[in-house]
């Protein structure tokens, strides 16, 4: 009975262990199953590569990360995954010699021909000293890679916009809304002499004269009610306290809500546009002291008519009538010449263009030209039968112009010829002097606004240096331009082309 009362106990206790080894082996079964699960469907991606350089295995997010399925991706070399050939063959070599890679750099090919920035994590699982297999992390960081390129390109925009504010003609400053200055470029610095350590952190009312430091009160209120201020002309002070003319442009400054937290202002210096204004005005008074020779000339000849009608004797009517028409012809090509050059500068020339013979135009300028001198003779050459599609008398202004041109720049007299020359489809119209001719220097400045040769040949020869860049300006407007050939003491020829009517 002892005995079997012993084995009783014996059984029974084999069964409690053998129910709590089945206990364990379901739970190691699970766990199992749990780490299974974990690794399978991780959310970063892992794989393992053979002592061949064989993928044996990877999880699913290493496959959905590059878009292969896992008969596309597991059983082939990992280095077909590798973008760059040496990175896969330094990983390879650096595994094998038993290291353990950090976040090692690489690039990986997707299966849609993208290629993704990773980190790779690695080390090896060897038995008996043996190469099993790696067991690989892979971090794509390829967003974070974007994101520090957008930052590198937003920063190198933002060095490229310094760059800009520094080297810009027109000072550009910044301030809060209460005027303090935060920021100061170069431009800045030299036009109003201070330097940023100087200036920054202070009141822009140093810059501002005494009597118009109400300005900024008002500037602030009109950017606040929505209003742009744009080439608003004003005063500011330099460091030396001189008085500078300036055109301000003023923005408002925003944070992210849209609220004006400062504001932006550039300052140009307009102290040249100042002074092209005073010239302006004095080439105004220059004009009236220069209208008034001609004035007092027809004056003077009208007088001398109205006396010698009253004599009996020899009639100088017809001469002294002659002369007066050809001033009032200079008088008017003068007023004419002037409101072309402000038409022009205004935008506002319109071409009337019409088709027209070019021989009876010459002749009509030749033909006036000889009442403004004795001293040449006009010479014609081979204009007939050309017809030309333009506006008419805007090109008898271009001939009647470099005509008084030639005239101008032969003082001692001589031959003007007018001339054409057919050239396919084009005829090439020129005038030419036996004059002085232009020096090569005067050349290039010769069809500018208000340029005048500076020759001592031409002493007592009037005009403004409107002639010949209305010349220009009119030719321009045509699709044409006009050029110029000459030597000192030879003569000069002026020519331009334009396209000839057929039909």
């Amino acid at each position: 009975m002892l005995c079997s009362a012993t084995s009783m106990k014996d059984i029974k206790n084999l069964d409690e262990k053998l129910a709590q080894s089945e206990k364990e082996n379901e739970e190691l079964r699970l766990r199992v199953e749990e780490l299974t699960d974990f690794i399978e469907n991780a959310s970063l991606p892992l794989h393992w590569v053979d002592g061949e350089g064989i993928i044996i295995w990877a999880n699913q997010a290493e496959l959905d990360t590059f878009g292969y399925t896992k008969e596309e991706y597991i059983g082939f070399p990992i280095s077909n995954f590798h973008a760059d050939q040496e990175v896969i063959n330094d990983i390879l070599t650096r595994l094998i010699n038993n290291e353990t890679l950090q976040n090692y750099s690489a690039r990986l090919k997707c299966k849609d021909g993208s290629v993704k920035d990773v980190l790779i994590s690695s080390n090896v699982l060897r038995k008996d000293g043996k190469f099993v297999h790696t067991r690989c992390f892979t971090r794509d960081i390829t967003a974070i890679i974007e994101e520090k390129e957008r930052n590198r390109e937003l920063l190198l925009e933002l060095a490229q916009l310094a760059a800009i504010i520094d080297s810009s003609n027109d000072a550009i400053i910044s301030k809060t809304l209460e005027g303090t200055i935060t920021s100061w470029n170069e431009s800045a610095e030299r036009m109003f002499g201070y330097t940023d350590a100087e200036i920054i952190g202070h009141p822009i009312q140093s810059l501002i004269p005494s009597d118009r430091q109400d300005e900024e009160f008002h500037i602030l209120s009109r950017l606040r009610s929505g209003d742009q201020v744009k080439h608003f002309e004003t005063k500011r002070l330099t460091k030396t306290g001189n008085v500078l003319d300036v055109s301000l442009t003023i923005s408002p400054i925003r944070n992210a809500k849209g609220d004006m937290v400062g504001l932006s202002t550039i300052a140009r210096d307009i102290a040249e546009k100042k002074q092209e204004e005073q010239r302006k005005n004095d080439f105004v008074s220059m004009v009236s002291h220069e209208l008034k020779t001609p004035l007092t000339a027809i004056t003077s000849y009208v007088q001398l008519l109205i006396k010698n009608s009253k004599k009996d004797g020899t009639d100088l009517s017809l001469p002294i009538i002659t002369r007066i028409e050809v001033q009032a012809k200079k008088m008017i090509s003068m007023i004419h010449d002037f409101l072309n050059m402000a038409r022009m500068e205004d935008g506002k020339i319109n071409l009337h263009n019409e088709t027209f013979e070019l021989r009876p135009l010459v002749e009509e300028i030749a033909g006036d030209t000889n009442l403004l001198t004795s001293k040449h003779t006009i010479k014609l050459l081979d204009c007939e039968a050309i017809n030309l599609h333009a506006d008419r008398d805007k090109i008898g202004q271009v001939l009647m112009n470099l005509v008084s041109n030639a005239i101008k720049y032969s003082p001692m007299g001589g031959t003007i010829t007018i001339g054409c020359e057919k050239q396919a489809g084009k005829v090439k119209i020129f005038v030419s002097d036996e004059g002085i001719g232009i020096s090569k220097a005067d050349q290039k400045r010769l069809f500018e606004r208000f340029y005048r040769v500076n020759n001592e040949k031409l002493n007592g020869v009037t005009g403004f240096g409107i002639g010949l860049y209305l010349v220009s300006e009119i030719l321009r407007y045509h699709n044409s331009q006009i050029e110029v050939e000459s030597k000192e003491e030879t003569g000069s020829t002026f020519h331009f082309s334009l396209k000839i009517q057929e039909g």
